[in-house]
């Protein structure tokens, strides 16, 4: 009996001591991978932060060697800065409400069978996934045709649905139980209702996760600048940030120990990898600022939206 006792007692002992060998080694692979995903940030960093002439010596992986902030007075310093950010800010707003808004209407009626053109709809949807997305030149003439050419609505209107969201919103949109929107209905609530009273608040996950993904891509757009504007009003902060960049690399290509008047009329010589490094930290800062609050939701939604189907 006494052995017996000792028998477990030992096996619970190399149970405990199993359970605290496996957390410790899952402590230091969660650690690893932690350091191999905050490394990049902090490279970054101090390559915008370094001296932009000593960057170009290289060696630099933790910390600046010559602190300055000569990158960012260059990037700061533009003209055209603060209205091109005005922009970005407003087509990132307007565009994300209005992205998300028509997306979830539109995925609303994927989950009404019921609905009168459900079939042609969903006909014209697949088709559209397959193979829509037209060329260049001919979106080019589209656009043109329709007025969007030199127009601020080139950048609300092209992505105001967007299929792959509409699929993320009607995979979330059909977890949610049947019966509590026929309870609705029973009510005597119309669809409008049904949907902004009912469908959205419990919906908030896929709402926040989507909106996310529209948020990025609308900040860190700038070919549809390049492509179909040509009104210097209507430049965006990244497309100011990426022609900066194409002038540093020019003038490095040009002659690396020459002194450019490049932007302002000053001499400037930026190694164009301090610019870039300075420019992702400008453009990355505000989406940082964003995520936490959307963090709880989007990951949430983000599973939902990919194990149910």
């Amino acid at each position: 009996m006494k052995e017996g006792k000792t028998t477990a007692i030992s096996r619970k002992r190399i149970k405990i001591n199993g359970d605290k060998l496996f957390e410790g080694i899952l402590m230091v692979i969660l650690i690893i991978v932690g350091i191999s995903m905050l490394y990049p940030f902090i490279y970054v960093l101090a390559i915008s932060l370094n001296d932009p002439i000593d960057t170009e010596l290289g060696g630099i992986w933790l910390i600046p060697r010559v602190l300055s902030f000569e990158s960012y007075k260059i990037i700061l310093q533009e003209s055209e800065l603060l209205y091109a950010t005005f922009i970005s800010v407003a087509r990132t707003v307007i565009g994300t409400t209005l992205t998300v808004l028509f997306s979830s209407l539109f995925a609303y009626l994927f989950t009404r069978s019921d609905f009168l053109l459900y079939k042609p709809l969903k006909a014209f949807f697949f088709f559209a996934m397959f193979f829509g997305g037209g060329g260049l030149i001919p979106t080019y003439m589209l656009y043109l045709n329709l007025g969007l050419y030199n127009n601020f609505l080139v950048y609300i209107v092209p992505y105001i649905i967007n299929l792959w969201y509409v699929v993320l919103f009607r995979t979330y949109f059909r977890s949610v139980p049947g019966e509590l929107l026929e309870a609705a209905k029973v009510d005597g609530a119309n669809d409008i209702r049904v949907f902004f009273g009912i469908l959205m608040p419990v919906s908030k996950p896929i709402f926040a996760t989507v909106g996310l993904y529209a948020a990025v891509y609308q900040w860190n757009s700038y070919r549809d600048t390049l492509y179909y504007t040509t009104n210097k009003s209507l430049r965006t902060l990244q497309y100011i940030c990426m022609e900066m960049i194409k002038k540093a690399e020019g003038a490095k290509m040009i002659d690396r120990a020459t002194m450019f008047e490049l932007f302002h009329g000053d001499a400037v010589m930026a190694d164009p990898l301090s610019l870039r490094m300075a420019i992702t930290v400008i453009t990355v800062v505000p989406i940082i600022c964003v995520y936490p609050f959307l963090q709880k939701y989007f990951m949430k939604g983000i599973m939902v939206g990919s194990m149910k189907g």
